[in-house]
């Protein structure tokens, strides 16, 4: 009996890596398997182009041990320079800084560094062994980490030097130092704590003083000395007695105080109080509403406090979180929209991470995202809400990454986003991954899941994590790559080979947009004459504005040979990483049924589509002629569930005539695209094709065809 023939065509193949269905029940256009592919929205796959250090590239000034720390992070408009960006680079203790101006980068290193364990706080574990975090306001870099006290960095960008300061935050102390269930009553033997209680709130200075003295005693703390005074505006315990207060709390406020040493004998003069210190410090920084927040203490009293300052008018504003007003005084008391302040969530366990974007302030942690906002989308010291979005936490602050807005970051259990309702528009989380590549996912041992870094591609709408191989020994390694391309959402999987020996490898990355800004240097003349000025040429230093190149994800890496760093790309056409190191791109394409499970089927042949990637020729008459930029996919196909292919893999791009050497520069051949019909041995219920690559040869697939036969009896 004949068999009946179909045919499929598969011209979508883009849909990424799924780890999530069964063998019945896999998507269309997804993979089972893949690695080192590109996805490609015109719906083909590419293979992805191989690590190469920059053209003419420079190594740093310093050298990286592989044990040593190594983080990466930016610094906008340095400077008050619109347009001038820094590339930041911690290892170990050191801040490195690089211009992103122009290639090659890595030959933009400046000589000017910062060394955080200067600001190191005693008893942490070092300002090396710790990634900071940054964030970047009126030109200046505000660095935190929980090892240093928290500091910001200017440069001049006439000098070119940096100057770095350490932020002295301040707050008013609305905190009682005594037993305050008795300050209902007054007494004549007040304790320490009640003495420093009665001047925080307000009665001291000239007129809180003479109120106290007048009193007789220390009065109750029920209310303000000035709703004592008499006619003439003098304080009297008469008028006094004739308010009835309560056991309601008056006040208090009226002493500003550094956060992390409360001398509180110092500022009121009342001796033997004891100092109240917080011996941890911020991990986490963000500008928010024109001020800075700060959060991420680690001790059981502050753990979720967040710490923001007054509206930045000038750098010594930083670390003003405290109301400007005396709260304790007759005349001004208000708090004002522009103040700084703290804001405690106390079911925060461990804030890891801050984000601002649009009207709200996200707060990561271990136990869940809170966002801060105003009550009308406006921050104000003197109106603003806290709301729980999700109890999923975040798991390190270095998976974090925004794309277009919406944060996505890694928690203990999968890949997670903020999308928003479309009802309310209040934020939501979603688990992306779960449905999707989970189980990769979960295959990342823990250890590597905590030393992932991220970055967003906004020119390709992709977003890159990185991450050390399982076991991986050298700590600031990340040679392993999961990506997103948030257009397709779809995720695939690349990985870096290593050299045979002494190899290079990714310690880091960054974008860059293609725009800078750099130091032009001009001529003063007057005339045709140029102007000296004690006996030295006058010039003029300007910075401007210029495109700098294409726009790239750059990668920092670390040489093998010297341990020192410079930059790389996926930009090699040799696909060779390192331009040494074969490695290998595939796909397998998902289980096929062929819309039956009983019949046993054949599927006769298969077309494939690719396009051309050949450039030109390299070669002569002697030694012959080799083209360049070749491309070359091997085709192979596994029936009914096996794990070894039916036949030997085939080549499926081959020219139907022979191309014709002309000029060495140029490739003439009679087709951009190259079809290849292939004849697929064996049978089975169901089949899958894997498409791979040949050493240092690209591939374009364009989509394939499929014929299936079935047998007309069961």
């Amino acid at each position: 009996m004949p068999q009946s023939l179909s045919q499929k065509t598969i011209n979508t193949f883009i849909k990424g890596l799924v780890t999530e269905a069964a063998e019945l029940t896999f998507p269309p256009d997804a993979s089972v398997d893949e690695l080192n592919c590109d996805l490609r929205r015109d719906g083909s796959r590419r293979r992805r182009k191989a690590v190469e250090v920059e053209a003419s590239n420079v190594l740093s000034t310093f050298t990286v041990a592989t044990t040593e720390l190594v983080h990466t992070d930016k610094w906008l408009n340095v400077g008050g320079q619109a347009g001038l960006e820094f590339l930041v680079i911690q290892t170990g203790a050191i801040l490195h800084f690089y211009n992103k101006v122009s290639p090659p980068y890595s030959a933009t290193e400046l000589s000017h560094t910062v060394d955080l364990s200067a600001y190191e706080v005693a008893g942490s574990v070092g300002a090396a062994n710790v990634k900071c975090q940054f964030t970047s306001l009126k030109g200046a870099l505000v660095v935190a980490s929980p090892a240093i006290n928290t500091v910001y960095i200017e440069r001049n960008n006439v000098t070119e030097t940096l100057t770095t300061t350490v932020i002295s935050f301040k707050v008013r102390d609305f905190d009682w130092a005594g037993d305050k269930t008795t300050y209902s009553t007054e007494t004549l033997t007040p304790s320490v704590g009640r003495e420093y209680d009665t001047a925080n709130a307000g009665w001291t200075g000239t007129y809180g003083a003479a109120a106290l003295t007048a009193y007789g005693s220390y009065p109750p703390l029920t209310l303000p000395w000035y709703a004592g005074k008499d006619a003439s505006g003098n304080f009297s315990k008469t008028e006094w007695d004739k308010i009835f207060s309560g056991t309601s709390l008056t006040g208090n406020g009226h002493f500003v105080l550094d956060f992390f040493s409360k001398d509180r004998s110092a500022a009121s003069g009342v001796a033997g109080l004891p100092t109240v210190t917080e011996s941890s410090r911020f991990k986490s920084v963000a500008s928010f509403a024109g001020r800075v927040f700060y959060a991420g203490l680690e001790s059981s009293a502050n753990s979720g406090t967040i710490l923001f300052s007054r509206l930045i008018e000038n750098l010594g504003d930083l670390g003003n979180c405290f109301q400007i007003n005396d709260p304790t005084s007759e005349d001004i008391s208000d708090l004002l929209d522009t103040d700084g302040g703290l804001i405690s969530i106390p079911d925060a366990v461990n804030i890891k991470f801050l984000y601002s974007f649009g009207a709200n302030l996200y707060v990561f942690a271990d136990n869940g995202v809170w966002s801060i906002n105003g009550v009308d989308n406006i921050f104000r010291a003197t109106d603003y809400s806290v709301r729980l979005i999700t109890s999923v936490g975040m798991l390190t602050p270095e998976a974090f990454v925004e794309a277009e807005g919406v944060p996505f970051w890694w928690s203990k259990y999968g890949i997670h986003a903020m999308t928003f309702d479309q009802a309310t528009g209040l934020p939501q989380e979603q688990n992306i991954g779960i449905s999707t590549i989970q189980t990769f996912w979960d295959s990342i041992s823990q250890d590597a899941k905590t030393k992932v870094t991220a970055l967003y591609d906004r020119i390709n709408k992709k977003i890159y994590w990185a991450y050390p191989s399982n076991g991986e020994a050298n700590i600031n390694k990340v040679n392993n790559f999961l990506i997103l391309d948030t257009v397709l959402q779809a995720f695939y999987p690349w990985t870096i080979s290593d050299e045979a020996a002494s190899t290079s490898y990714v310690t880091g990355l960054s974008f860059y947009s293609g725009f800078g800004s750099d130091q032009l240097v001009f001529d003063v003349v007057s005339g045709a004459d140029d102007v000296f000025s004690n006996g030295s040429d006058v010039v003029s230093t300007q910075y401007d504005n210029f495109a700098t190149g294409d726009a790239a994800i750059v990668l920092v890496v670390r040489d093998g040979t010297t341990g020192k760093l410079t930059m790389a790309s996926f930009g090699g056409e040799d696909y060779l990483d390192w331009g040494t190191t074969n490695y290998t791109s595939f796909a397998e394409a998902g289980y096929d049924f062929k819309g039956d499970l009983f019949l046993q089927k054949t599927s006769p042949y298969i077309i494939t589509y690719m396009r051309t990637t050949e450039t030109g020729w390299t070669g002569n008459e002697l030694v012959g002629y080799d083209p360049i930029h070749p491309s070359s996919l091997l085709v192979s196909a596994y029936w009914d569930f096996k794990s070894t292919p039916s036949s030997a893999p085939q080549q499926a791009y081959r020219f139907k005539t022979m191309p014709v050497v002309g000029d060495l520069n140029s490739w003439v051949y009679p087709s951009t695209v190259i079809s290849t019909k292939l004849k697929l041995r064996g049978k089975g219920r169901s089949s899958r094709l894997r498409f791979e690559s040949e050493q240092g040869k690209d591939f374009i697939l364009l989509g394939y065809g499929v014929i299936d036969a079935r047998n007309q009896r069961f």
